[in-house]
């Protein structure tokens, strides 16, 4: 129930407060964000962690300090080459279309909260322009350029629940009812992996998480109703809950 994962690392901090660090200024403002310390400092500390063997969880939300970690992680990668590092993105908030083959040759995991977008997208959408917004939390052009997607929560600055994350991925619409990147949805069963599969293997687990498979723990919910074919996945209640074979207590409503 408790393990030592991933060294976490900070690069910038994040759209609510306006302080990613973005390339252009937000929108209607001279602000373009900040990075989090010296690059100085946070690319040592990226080098250091990667050549000591860590995998690394970068957070990273404004493209300048995606900017930032690719070139950091890429530095690393030169100096001791590790094949299967699995060294994650921590948000990956906006991508611009120029970043995804480098996400994607450096085999780096972005690690997103769609429901981010759900409860901020109407504000972010504002803040980020008519031509960024697409590029918010995607999902189609990563798993288009072959990159392995995990999905998370960030509780409790969001809604933890997965299946709104999922029921975001696919509709990629916000709680006010706006459309926050179409372009990027994807389909019922890659948002379920992404949450599933994707996740176990952002977090080394794959062998014993994320899949119904004999040999893994027998960690599952048992729903309601088919995500794939509801129509409101988030609503979907969770009759039971099943921890290492055991069911748990269900929380009242």
């Amino acid at each position: 129930m408790l393990s030592l994962g991933a060294m976490k690392l900070w690069t910038d901090g994040g759209m609510i407060a306006r302080t990613a660090a973005m390339s252009e200024p937000y929108t209607g403002t001279g602000n373009s964000g900040q990075l989090a310390e010296s690059e100085e400092f946070m690319r040592a500390a990226i080098i250091d962690g990667h050549r000591a063997g860590w995998q690394l969880a970068i957070h990273a939300i404004g493209d300048r300090a995606i900017d930032f970690t690719l070139d950091a992680v890429a530095e690393a990668q030169k100096q001791l080459p590790r094949e299967d590092a699995r060294h994650r993105i921590e948000h990956c908030g906006l991508v611009r279309p120029d970043q995804l083959e480098r996400i994607a040759a450096l085999r780096l995991i972005p690690v997103v909260q769609p429901t981010f977008l759900w409860a901020y997208g109407d504000d972010y959408s504002v803040i980020m322009g008519e031509n960024r917004a697409p590029w918010m939390y995607r999902g189609r052009s990563f798993l288009d350029h072959g990159i392995t997607v995990a999905g998370s929560s960030d509780r409790p600055v969001a809604d933890g629940s997965p299946l709104r994350a999922i029921e975001f991925m696919v509709r990629r619409r916000s709680s006010g009812g706006r459309a926050v990147g179409p372009d990027e949805a994807i389909t019922v069963e890659e948002a379920i992996r992404a949450y599933t599969l994707g996740s176990a293997y952002a977090c080394r687990k794959e062998h014993v998480l994320g899949s119904l498979t004999p040999g893994k723990l027998a960690d599952l919910v048992v729903l309601g109703d088919d995500p794939r074919t509801s129509d409101a996945i988030a609503d979907i209640p969770v009759l039971a809950t099943m921890v290492g074979g055991n069911l748990m207590p269900q929380r009242s409503a």
